[in-house]
């Protein structure tokens, strides 16, 4: 069917409630728009009239356009249901892709236009089809003391606004809900703007108020955005969600927005992604102190043959340089807000087409000569100029007073594609413990034998090779299997993976530290010259290059937070700008995290060893696994995108000292292929 622009729909009045219901219950599972109409026994143009007609009395009915037409699905009346439902299906490589991204505030003078159609333009690069806003789709309305922070402060303007000039690109559906922000319209004028945005764009699908449920296949996923203030810890809002979950209610993937932020890390089962905003910072930001991540989540969810999750990808793509121009480039006939002066419309038209004769250095006579205006009314023109954000200035040149236009077009950004920019894959490891009797050789093995398969060259190691020696700690020798230098060291030597052609470059971090302060014998010499593969790099920090990228390699003393985000916060918070790396590797905490934090990208490195009785002791959390980061680099060494693939293992991997003797594990060795 083709698309109808402009169709005189019959009202909902003339049909029965029987032929209603019946609509509704039809299409609880999306159906094509002809299936109804032969159901219906009503033509595809009665159908749309009905359809229009019952999503201005509040319901929440998706119109797709495909190929084959439009597609309807009832997602039930949202003025009584502030939780939606949504499903999808995975494709014929049983994925699912999607961006996610939050807090574009179109209509906020800290809007940026031009990185959300990047985005979008990226999205179709890479053959992405859907992209979920989590939240705060416009600027919302502000206190009547803040004048200075919207260029649209009216709900209409800002549905106007986002409807013409929010992206809309072939092939890709948008689905959102509404933040915090958005929601000021309901609470002031009782306008559910995601319902007005939606009934007038087909490819802007409306999910609801605050957050949605949604099915991949089995996948079960989570859409959020927060209806609390942003707190310093990054971590801590979307840690606070996640505990409040019963076993039960728990997603297999949370997507969060309203938190200025781009995080990734697995929390109770939970994998959750924070999502960054497509705004710069505004005033409000930066008199709370609230950092502001600006970018997108380019994420591949993996569906198992049962439909379950298998494993999950995301490419994070930060923006590091805003436009503060960007929303002076919009469209004119889309600016107008409450501070308008009060005249009627074809009087503020005039006013704009006059616009068109100004140039910079004209006298002011010369425009006032042309249309016969006194000083009087130009000031008035500049008044409705500068409301439509369009500012121009009277300045002195010489004896004269001229004009000085005070806006420009907004300039386009584009971020390069992912083929042409220099591709690295490496693998990160930490806290292997050696000689612990908690530490877990066959998994460092497995990573190992894996970034061998993809071909992978060089590991960075994060700290706490050894499990060294407290003295202090008299339970210290009953969790060990080795037990002072010689033994550990000699571990390492003999044991540590083998692969020709793989590198190991590596820190040393407090455990292996305490060898040297018991008697002076340092791990880093010892290794260092008895393998030719491993590569030693500092003790407690290093730095490794990696084409341009600037690599810090961390391991921090001191104790660990329940927030998991707190201490490399405080890490990366003493970086002085010069010295900042472009990836900062944190070992000691025994924690799995990734984050853009102050442009860094920051890796949380998990262990390699169980829960110890020292962590037992102290309540804290152990998470064992390994990072493998697929980076995308420009030939200055700026990170234009970063993959952080988290490998989790959990206690069915474990091999624990009783069932297993940790001198007879096998070393992996591979040699020109052979294993």
């Amino acid at each position: 069917m083709d698309r109808v622009e402009s169709e005189e729909f019959i009202p909902m009045e003339e049909y029965s409630k029987e032929t209603i219901d019946n609509l509704l219950e039809f299409i609880k599972k999306e159906k094509n728009i002809s299936q109804v109409a032969s159901v219906l026994e009503l033509s595809p143009f009665e159908i749309l009239g009905l359809v229009h007609d019952l999503r201005d009395s509040g319901f929440n009915i998706i119109v797709k356009e495909y190929d084959d037409g439009f597609h309807l699905l009832n997602q039930g009346d949202q003025t009584n249901n502030e939780h939606s439902h949504y499903e999808f299906e995975t494709d014929e490589n049983n994925e699912f892709k999607f961006v996610a991204i939050s807090d574009v505030r179109l209509g906020a003078k800290s809007q940026q236009l031009a990185i959300l159609n990047d985005i979008y333009k990226k999205a179709k690069e890479q053959g992405i089809h859907n992209v979920i806003v989590c939240g705060n789709i416009s600027a919302g309305l502000k206190p009547i003391t803040d004048t200075d922070t919207n260029f649209i402060d009216d709900t209409q303007a800002q549905i106007d606004y986002i409807v013409n000039n929010y992206p809309r690109v072939e092939g890709i559906n948008t689905y959102f809900i509404s933040g915090k922000l958005d929601n000021t319209h309901l609470t002031k004028n009782k306008i559910n703007i995601g319902q007005r945005i939606a009934s007038q764009r087909s490819d802007m699908i409306y999910l609801g108020e605050d957050a949605c449920d949604i099915d991949i296949d089995r996948i079960k996923m989570q859409v959020m955005s927060s209806k609390l203030s942003k707190t310093y810890t990054a971590s801590y809002r979307t840690q606070q969600t996640i505990d409040a979950y019963r076993s039960e209610d728990k997603p297999d993937v949370l997507v969060y927005g309203g938190l200025l932020q781009m995080e990734k890390y697995n929390y109770r089962d939970v994998k959750c992604i924070s999502t960054p905003s497509v705004c710069a910072t505004d005033k409000e930001m930066k008199t709370k102190r609230y950092a502001n991540t600006i970018g997108a989540w380019y994420v591949t969810l993996k569906a198992k043959e049962n439909g379950k999750l298998d494993h999950i990808t995301a490419i994070d793509s930060p923006y590091y340089v805003t436009n503060k121009k960007d929303y002076q480039g919009t469209n004119i006939s889309s600016n107008m807000n409450k501070k308008t002066p009060d005249m009627d419309s074809a009087s503020i038209q005039t006013a704009l087409k006059t616009l068109k004769y100004v140039k910079n250095g004209m006298p002011i006579d010369t425009f006032m000569s042309k249309f016969h205006i006194s000083y009087k009314e130009l000031q008035g023109l500049l008044l409705i100029w500068e409301s439509c954000n369009k500012k121009v200035d009277i300045v002195p040149d010489g004896k004269e007073m001229v004009f000085k236009k005070n806006y420009q077009r907004s300039v386009s950004m584009s971020k390069p594609s992912l083929d042409s920019l220099i591709e690295n894959e490496i693998l990160v490891v930490s806290d292997t413990h050696f000689g612990n009797i908690h530490n877990q050789l066959h998994l460092l093995n497995d990573l190992y034998e894996e970034a061998y398969k993809r071909g992978i060259t060089t590991v960075l190691h994060v700290g706490d090779m050894t499990d060294g020696n407290y003295l202090e700690r008299k339970e210290s020798p009953r969790q060990q299997f080795l037990h002072g230098f010689d033994e550990q060291v000699g571990y390492v030597v003999d044991m540590y993976p083998e692969i020709d052609g793989m590198e190991t470059f590596y820190i040393l971090g407090s455990h292996d530290e305490t060898h040297y302060k018991n008697g002076g014998a340092t791990v880093s010499k010892w290794v260092d010259k008895n393998r030719k593969d491993m590569h030693y790099l500092g003790q407690d920090t290093g730095e490794f290059m990696l084409d341009k990228v600037k690599i810090v390699l961390d391991h921090p003393g001191g104790g660990s937070s329940q927030s998991v985000s707190y201490k490399p916060q405080k890490r990366i918070e003493i970086l002085e700008s010069h010295i900042k790396p472009k990836i900062l590797l944190i070992g000691h905490y025994h924690k799995s995290y990734a984050f853009v934090y102050r442009n860094v990208q920051c890796i949380e490195v998990p262990a390699l060893c169980a829960k110890t009785q020292f962590q037992q002791k102290q309540g804290l959390i152990n998470s064992m696994g390994g990072y493998f980061l697929k980076i995308y680099s420009d030939k200055k060494g700026n990170i234009q995108y970063l993959e952080p693939e988290e490998v989790v293992y959990d206690h069915k991997d474990i091999w624990d000292e009783a069932g297993k003797d940790k001198r007879k594990v096998k070393k992996l060795e591979i040699k020109h292929g052979i294993y």
